[in-house]
């Protein structure tokens, strides 16, 4: 994982050599829910888990842009079918999610008294290809404390094309990013590389620990 995020020129924090590392699952869908459930656990270790249903998702609208794979995940994770924010895109950001409206859509929600929890930007979205602009999200993102996962399944891979890699400038400012191999690299097993920078949070989030597998000291 650590050779193939250094073709894709990913920041050393998202490799085991940076203290991040990489995993293999099936799909998209899958690797949102698992960065997702990381989220959530992380936040709600600070604000009771009874506080699940104030948490907050946001994307950009599923209509036409993000993948239905970030509702799908936050149903499966258990956020309030309410609590989704699909923020609607328009031809004049060339149909990116916009920082601003991002930041306009948290502000309300804090109003509110809810928690926003979890962005995903895209990389190459489904309908138009659209490439979200990383640096602006994840600058407001760190305002608010939100884990920002970065769904480059469609078009994740021209990243190893020097002539391509500024389509993830300030990605460093994310906390998980993922790409399908098996779509432009044309590996012939389903294959969503996924990278992390904080895999302690992933762990403490998906493990368990039964009677069975444990061994005498």
């Amino acid at each position: 994982m650590d050779w193939l995020g250094d073709m894709l020129h990913l920041p050393k924090s998202f490799l085991f050599s940076g203290n991040g590392g990489g995993v293999l699952q099936g799909t998209t869908c899958e690797a949102i829910v698992c960065t997702m459930a990381a989220a959530r656990d992380q936040m709600l270790s600070r604000i009771v888990k009874d506080n699940i249903g104030k948490l907050v998702v946001y994307g950009s609208d599923d209509s036409d842009q993000t993948h239905s794979a970030l509702k799908k995940a936050s149903q499966i994770v258990g956020i309030h079918p309410n609590n989704f924010r699909a923020i609607k895109t328009t031809k004049s950001t060339e149909f990116a999610l916009s920082p601003e409206l991002l930041r306009s859509t948290i502000c309300s929600d804090i109003d509110k008294g809810l928690v926003p929890l979890f962005l995903c930007a895209t990389m190459g979205t489904t309908a138009t290809t659209s490439v979200d602009p990383l640096r602006g999200l994840c600058d407001v993102a760190k305002d608010y404390d939100l884990w920002v996962h970065v769904d480059a399944a469609y078009a994740g891979s021209i990243c190893i094309c020097p002539e391509f890699r500024h389509f993830i400038e300030g990605v460093e400012g994310a906390n998980s990013f993922s790409f399908n191999a098996h779509k432009w690299f044309l590996t012939t097993l389903d294959c969503c590389c996924l990278w992390v920078k904080n895999p302690t949070a992933l762990i403490n989030s998906l493990s368990t620990n039964p009677e069975y597998l444990r061994n005498k000291e």
